[in-house]
């Protein structure tokens, strides 16, 4: 979003408080974002579980994906039930965790489980090692991969978080090689406990050693595996491969919005209550439509809230990213360019297209009310922007592949023989080799007429 594009951008610095109008006062909606739904929680549940998306009166479609993901065994007189994972199901304990966030989440959960056993183990091998210290630096390190598995796991990762959780272990992590090199925490741990090779003696000394390399290199191997996904895990970044981000965090980032930008309606709601434009005024009140016509300020405020607390979330839960670049993208779109040009209020002027000025309130152009059209307008605005990525179809093709064969060049004219000039040009042999061989077989001399007796 730049200042050209913002709406916020041309009103005037707001001031303290609107003298001729009371203060503002509002209740919490009572719209709940459609995930948290109890029945639509109920069918992802069931749908987590089973591995099979819920469809009325599909009775038989249930109970096959009920008897494939649990297992029934007898066992001393009563019934044991073992589940078995099936299809996405495998990742439902991560929440709306998908795509390469939830490969690194499993990657983490692993290799923290055993990476925290290795730290457990270590001892100094330094003499003179102070205990405490060395208690310190491992709780240091503990914490550090306990959070960093808290933060893979989370359906909308704080990427700043991730980053200086791997900064504080690793300390320089572009530089941080192997155990020898590796400074931040990790290095402190090292240094205190004395985990080098000229402080190994023995074989068990050796095998502590070995333990902090092993650990040492679990983290390195996760740290890379977060740069390779890091651009398309935070769906909040402009993408910088030209790849679109996951959709699983995509779909966390967007309920947000949409919740806020539900909010945000009945925060105008609110403001325009305030300056005496009720539900009366709001539905005879005209706004301008940018692609032609006009329509009441109260059907747009109706709209953007259905679509913030039903239609969007419906769109992308029933068609998944088809669902987005068809029709949600398209609805949001031409939302934020209706919210975009309602008429605002300059230092100079009022900035009214057509004769839009007559028909509304002073108290539309108030502060309060100007400054809550270009909240929801932001909000809007960066609906847009986290769903314009969102595409579903096939890659497209790598620009580094096999050159095209280059087309063939005509041979260059003939000339013409001396002395036929003016006479028409020869015919093109054919390119058919049929033709070509009916063109160059040898055709019967006529037979001379009989001469008369």
């Amino acid at each position: 979003m730049t200042i050209n594009d913002d709406r916020g951008a041309a009103l005037p610095p707001a001031q303290d408080i609107d003298s001729a109008y009371p203060l503002v006062t509002r209740h919490e909606p009572a719209c709940p974002p459609w995930w948290a739904h109890p029945g639509r929680l109920a069918d992802k549940a069931i749908s987590d579980v089973l591995g099979w998306k819920w469809r009325d009166g599909d009775t038989k479609g249930f109970v096959a994906a009920l008897t494939g993901s649990f297992e029934l065994k007898r066992v001393e007189g009563h019934t044991e039930a073992t589940w078995t994972p099936r299809g996405y199901a495998i990742q439902a304990d991560l929440g709306a965790v998908t795509g390469g966030q939830a490969s690194l989440a499993a990657r983490a959960r692993s290799a923290i489980k055993d990476a925290t056993a290795l730290l457990d183990s270590l001892r100094p091998l330094r003499p003179g090692a102070d205990p405490e210290n060395g208690e310190g630096f491992r709780s240091l390190v503990r914490h550090g991969l306990e959070e960093i598995r808290k933060e893979l796991e989370s359906p909308l990762v704080r990427v700043p978080r991730v980053d200086q959780l791997f900064l504080l272990l690793l300390g320089n992590p572009s530089s941080a090689v192997d155990a020898d090199q590796v400074r931040g925490h990790l290095g402190q741990l090292r240094d205190e406990f004395g985990l080098v090779g000229g402080l190994v003696n023995t074989i068990e000394e050796e095998r502590i050693q070995t333990s902090f390399i092993t650990l040492v290199d679990w983290v390195l191997s996760l740290y890379r595996g977060w740069l390779d996904a890091r651009s398309r895990i935070d769906p909040f970044a402009h993408p910088e491969t030209g790849q679109s981000p996951f959709f699983g965090p995509t779909v966390v980032a967007l309920s947000q919005l949409l919740s806020a930008a539900a909010v945000q309606t009945d925060e105008l709601v609110s403001a325009l209550r305030s300056v005496s434009i009720h539900r009366g005024d709001r539905e005879v009140l005209r706004i301008p439509d940018p692609d032609g016509g006009s329509m009441s300020l109260g059907g747009l405020l109706r709209w953007v809230q259905d679509f913030a607390c039903f239609e969007g979330g419906k769109l992308i839960e029933s068609a998944g990213k088809d669902g987005v670049d068809s029709a949600f993208l398209q609805v949001a779109e031409r939302l934020e360019r209706i919210v975009g040009n309602l008429p605002k209020r300059t230092d100079d002027q009022q900035d009214v297209p057509g004769n839009y000025r007559a028909t509304l309130p002073p108290g539309f152009f108030s502060s309060r009310v100007q400054r809550a059209i270009d909240e929801l307008h932001d909000h809007l605005q960066e609906i847009v922007r986290i769903a314009r990525p969102i595409r579903h179809g096939a890659a497209p093709a790598d620009p580094s592949g096999p050159p095209a064969p280059p087309e063939p060049t005509p041979p260059p004219p003939v000339p013409p023989a001396p002395g036929t000039a003016g006479m028409a040009a020869p015919v093109a042999a054919p390119s058919d080799p049929a033709a070509k061989r009916r063109s160059t077989r040898k055709r019967p001399e006529p037979k001379p007429a009989p001469r008369p007796e």
